[in-house]
């Protein structure tokens, strides 16, 4: 073999074994309007209210604004209208309650003038969860480890189609299908974190779909439900078409958000028949919105059957580019 021969070969070895660089995670859209705001309900000639509002995208230029705060006498003081960008800004009318309001969402601030000398006055917050990018415990199995700006491992993972992307996430590849755990696990405190971008021109179960599976039975709904009005049982948080959340407890898409999942397995007899149901309770954000749900059936794609002791977590491909950062579980004895 002559010296360049082997300095092929050789090269071709090295380029096998180098390894696959992480891709960067993609970035956010960009719209300086969505998400959250705080600050105050005026009426003049009367004490300041502290309120609420928010802003969701919904299509190319288009918006919907709601804010909120509650009377002197505990009623409820709302309104919601559409809107539009023009400019640098985005402009909002419609009639709610007794008279017209006009909005007007600029920088960092949403003005709101109703009738009767009535106006919210709100500034954007930043809200994140309290759990956001928690360490695991001593004794917790991980399953997908986090440190900021590292890819991570995805070693516990059964589909090597999904990306490890820079950030330190995990990301759905569409039309790659599920993902599982190689680990089973069963009564346990289960903690993940998760990435929705905004699909602003979709709705429902189009807006950023995915969905946490535990035990591969029991579908945590994972959806862009932020400003969701009313909360159903296939939004985000629900246990899918079994349990709506208690409340909508989403942050905007384009923020990480977390669920903290207190779970029991399902107990049976002998014979394999159900003795007692699964049951969950959940913390999205912080914030309970299932508390200790009784689980008898799986739900829709999950394994059929009265439950199993342990399995394994699933992570749906639903099409959206969902990402996850932060699993890992602490086993809980009996």
């Amino acid at each position: 073999m002559t010296m360049r021969a082997l300095l092929l070969v050789l090269t071709a070895g090295l380029c096998l074994a180098a390894p696959v660089l992480a891709e960067p995670a993609p970035g956010p859209s960009g719209d300086s309007f969505m998400g959250e705001y705080e600050g105050a309900y005026h009426w003049v000639g009367r004490p300041d209210l502290q309120a609420q509002g928010l802003i969701v995208a919904e299509g190319p230029g288009l918006y919907r604004m709601a804010a909120h705060c509650l009377g002197e006498k505990g009623e409820i003081i709302q309104v919601e209208l559409h809107g539009q960008l023009e400019g640098p800004r985005v402009v909002f009318h419609g009639f709610t309650g007794s008279g017209t309001w006009d909005a007007e969402a600029a920088g960092d601030t949403l003005h709101i003038h109703g009738a009767y000398e009535t106006a919210f006055e709100l500034k954007k917050a930043d809200r994140h969860s309290p759990t956001e990018g928690q360490a695991p415990p001593k004794d917790a199995v991980v399953l997908l480890p986090y440190e900021p700006g590292k890819a991570p491992d995805l070693g516990a993972w059964t589909n090597d189609q999904w990306k490890a992307y820079e950030d330190g996430s995990m990301g759905v590849q569409p039309g790659s299908g599920a993902n599982y755990t190689k680990a089973k696990f069963g009564d346990c405190k289960l903690h993940l974190e998760f990435y929705l971008p905004l699909m602003a021109g979709e709705f429902g179960q189009g807006r950023c779909n995915s969905g946490v599976y535990v035990e591969n039975r029991y579908e945590i709904q994972v959806l862009d439900s932020f400003g969701v009005m009313p909360h159903t049982a296939g939004d985000c948080g629900s246990v899918y078409d079994i349990s709506a959340a208690l409340v909508n407890a989403s942050l905007p898409p384009e923020c990480w958000q977390t669920y903290d999942i207190d779970f029991r397995a399902a107990r049976l007899n002998a014979d394999g028949t159900l003795k007692e149901p699964a049951r969950l309770t959940l913390r999205h954000n912080g914030i309970l919105i299932q508390d200790n749900v009784a689980l008898p059936l799986p739900t829709g794609g999950g394994v059929p059957g009265p439950g199993a002791a342990e399995d394994v977590l699933q992570l749906q491909d639903h099409g959206n580019k969902v990402r996850y950062r932060n699993i890992w579980f602490v086993p809980v004895k009996e």
